[in-house]
């Protein structure tokens, strides 16, 4: 019996009292829900429809980003990160503004990664599919979605213009080459994005929707390859804007290049550094593994990222119980 629908019929101090106290079994808990729904402190009600302060991981002192070094021991530098996260934005599916950058460095082009059918294939060329599965998607999700694509090697340059359409899109997003990369200029990358968007302001961050909001989601693919960066005013603002959200997919190299090994590692925690609210996705994908982990990982993407949770508090099976599916493509 659902509690809530009992009434209390009985006299002061008779057995039903006591029963009543006992505590009733909850419902099973679910990952989508751990404390379960029927459990939860009738305080946490105010925040519904809303990111609420101190929500999951991501707001913990302990889990917050720390500073990262790059490979030959010289500091990366990166935002501070904030002591708690607060993040009250409505959770709504207003319109996306999605840039997607797709790293050319040679290191794409390598044929490691196992395909369908068991022959090797190159990250590149997955990419490229996922990328195009991708924005197909969500296009039919919402026609309104616009799209970005920006191709990333030494430098960064702005290869098609923001656009419903996804044939636009797509038809830019093949015939491209890879290229020796000695730098990644994550600076130069910001400095381009900012140019071409104007991030929305509402009166009410709480209460107000926003018109849109801009996403970029970059594919990227050097272990180690330490970034040109350096926090500037412009960056900063962009970043802690509750509008604007930085997905990363890192592809790197994992166990299969031991040398390489902590230096990913060290590149992905700086990406993380950058998450100053708590609220970008971030995933790592290793050469050595079945392309389709590349597809899955994309798939996770399409959620909005006003609707989605913190990426701590994200699953994708209905129990805990359930045991973990064999890998499949999910878009």
């Amino acid at each position: 019996m659902e509690r809530g629908c009992v009434m209390d019929t009985s006299e002061p101090g008779s057995a039903a009292e006591e029963e009543e106290e006992k505590a009733t079994e909850p419902r099973p808990r679910t990952r989508s829900n751990p404390e379960g729904a029927e459990d939860r402190a009738l305080s946490a009600q105010a925040s519904v429809g809303n990111r609420s302060e101190g929500e999951g991981e991501a707001a913990s002192a302990d889990d917050s980003p720390q500073g990262t070094a790059a490979p030959d021991g010289t500091a990366w530098p990166g935002p501070a990160p904030p002591a708690e996260v607060q993040v009250k934005t409505p959770r709504v599916n207003c319109p996306e503004k999605v840039i997607i950058c797709l790293d050319l460095a040679e290191e794409m082009a390598l044929p490691k990664l196992e395909s369908f059918n068991g022959s090797k294939t190159n990250a590149l060329n997955i990419s490229q599919k996922m990328i195009e599965m991708f924005v197909r998607t969500k296009h039919k999700i919402d026609k309104c979605h616009e799209f970005a694509l920006v191709v990333v090697n030494n430098d960064a340059t702005w290869l098609s213009g923001f656009t419903s359409d996804p044939r636009e899109v797509c038809s830019c997003l093949y015939d491209l080459e890879t290229v020796v990369c000695k730098s990644f200029n994550l600076e130069g990358l910001f400095n381009l994005i900012q140019q071409k968007i104007e991030l929305p302001v509402t009166e009410n961050v709480q209460t107000i929707p926003p018109p849109y909001v801009v996403r970029t989601i970059l594919v990227f693919g050097r272990p180690g390859c330490q970034p040109q960066f350096s926090m500037s005013e412009h960056m900063k603002k962009m970043l802690q804007c509750p509008y604007f959200f930085f997905d990363v997919v890192y592809i790197h190299n994992g166990v299969e290049e031991k040398d390489d090994e902590t230096s990913w590692k060290e590149m992905y925690a700086f990406f993380s550094s950058l998450d100053t609210k708590g609220t970008n996705y971030k995933y790592e994908v290793s050469l050595t593994g079945p392309a389709v982990e590349l597809h899955n990982c994309m798939a996770k993407l399409l959620a909005h990222p006003l609707q989605r949770p913190f990426q701590t508090h994200a699953a994708y099976s209905l129990l805990e119980e359930d045991e973990p599916p064999e890998i499949e493509a999910t878009v």
